[in-house]
């Protein structure tokens, strides 16, 4: 998005500016002041990217970049019409930024086109990202976390709950909104997975594989010799938009060979989703992306997109796994763990200081030399709201369910019976065929940042013998 922007207050086509009090206390020089809109985003980049760089630690999911392409592209959300971004003054200087969104969420059945519906204020891009937060420098963090919260909870009376997803207990953030509890307000901590990092220690892959535990290494290279042994085998490594977005089509399509198709894990779950990874591969969003291909016998069987945040933050930059499928008739040749291992190694070659695994599965990403961060979700709720009214409705059901449940639950034994029919299935030849066409087309591309590697070539990079 391009244009060019007024310094006075715009009009809500492209953000309404609204000046607020200065507060008291210790924040007494500090301002908080709020803008509405996509298009304010780029306004703000260069103050949005400059506070994430001056961060203890930036946040390629805080890029202006990468927060544009989440409020136009994310299915979660109606782009324009929750955005408000938070700006933090001392004096003139601005100090802080919390890239925020407005929800309304409804909160009970209603009477014809009336229904209960209470206002939720969370962080803009919630969902797909790791450890989102607001923008300020190490020193001004915890005034800025302050005046915040107190901005909100004494000048904003329009939202009943205030959420912030995946904090470190004791962060910043997480001790502002324990602060804001009483009269008014109570707060509460959610359970969340942790999310899940291998931090680079290693000059290479081999001195990465030496470091697990032989009996990791033994399952993975004997797989590894099953799928050579299967038919035509060979291993693409990409790097770069162009690269990877010439591998994106053909992703897709795995995808829908996998075990999340129609599920709320596939990439295809929505149009605008595939647009929002479009964007990713295609280096729109601040990170610098990559993807890991095995194919046989023509067609792309598994593969993973990840990205680096090598432009966003050269001097300490990682990478984080977004999206991985494998073919569900191939999935005896165990194609997940060598992607896993050939991303590392990626990540090993750039430089990366870390590869983050993202959320779930923790016990089987501890395997991979993962380390967990522990974060919870942390909610400020206002006692006088319908969204109180509701989560407290929640609780008691939630009591009362546990107390009569079952020992043993027949339906989700079904469900699971089910999953292991659908996973177990074959792929058409029809599948096969559109299969191996789009891997034809990817493997058509021979620009750069692309590494094909057939059996001899995957012998010399891979740490294993393949015989």
């Amino acid at each position: 998005m391009t244009g060019t922007f007024p310094s006075e207050p715009v009009a809500a086509s492209t953000g309404q500016l609204r000046e607020r009090p200065r507060e008291g206390v210790e924040v007494a020089r500090l301002s908080v002041s709020s803008v509405d809109g996509i298009a304010v985003i780029e306004r703000f980049s260069t103050e949005i990217d400059r506070l994430n760089a001056a961060s203890a630690r930036p946040n390629p999911f805080l890029s202006s970049a990468f927060l544009r392409c989440y409020a136009l592209r994310s299915e979660h959300h109606v782009p324009g019409a929750e955005e408000r971004l938070y700006l933090i003054h001392d004096g003139e200087r601005l100090i802080g930024c919390a890239p925020m969104r407005r929800s309304l969420d409804e909160l009970g059945p209603g009477l014809g086109p009336l229904r209960p519906r209470g206002m939720r204020l969370r962080f803009l891009a919630p969902f797909d990202t790791e450890q989102p937060g607001i923008l300020s420098a190490p020193q001004d963090e915890e005034r800025v976390a302050a005046a915040l919260i107190s901005h909100l909870c004494d000048r904003e009376r329009g939202w009943g709950l205030l959420e912030f997803i995946g904090q470190q207990p004791g962060g910043t953030l997480y001790r502002a909104l324990h602060v804001a509890a009483g009269d008014r307000f109570r707060v509460r901590d959610i359970e969340a997975e942790p999310y899940m990092a291998v931090p680079i220690v290693w000059k290479d892959l081999n001195g990465y594989f030496r470091s697990l535990v032989q009996k990791m290494r033994s399952n993975i290279s004997r797989q590894a010799r099953r799928l050579f042994a299967s038919g035509e085998a060979e291993l693409v490594l990409a790097e770069g938009a162009l690269a990877v977005t010439a591998w994106f089509e053909a992703y897709c399509d795995l995808d829908s060979r996998s075990w999340k198709r129609d599920t709320p894990s596939s990439i295809q779950r929505d149009p605008r989703r595939v647009g929002f990874y479009r964007e990713i591969v295609a280096g729109s969003s601040g990170f610098a992306p990559s993807f890991v291909g095995v194919l046989l016998d023509g067609v792309l069987m598994a593969g993973l997109i990840a990205g680096s945040s090598a432009t966003c933050s050269p001097q300490s930059h990682g990478a984080w796994c977004f999206e991985m499928a494998y073919d569900r008739s191939r999935a005896d040749l165990g194609p997940g763990q060598l992607l896993f291992l050939l991303a590392i190694g990626q990540a090993i070659e750039r430089g990366d200081r870390s590869i983050s695994f993202m959320q779930n599965f923790a016990y089987y990403k501890h395997r991979w030399k993962a380390e967990p961060i522990d974060v919870v979700d942390v909610q400020l709720i206002r006692r006088a709201s319908l969204h109180n009214l509701r989560i407290l409705l929640s609780d008691l059901k939630k009591w009362w369910h546990n107390r009569h449940k079952r020992p043993d639950d027949s339906t989700a034994a079904i469900e699971r019976s089910e999953t292991k029919k659908e996973y177990e299935a074959g792929v058409s030849p029809q599948d096969l065929e559109r299969a191996r066409h789009l891997a034809a087309a990817a493997l058509a591309y021979n620009g750069a940042g692309i590494r094909r590697l057939d059996r001899a070539r995957s012998r010399m990079h891979l740490p294993f013998d393949l015989e």
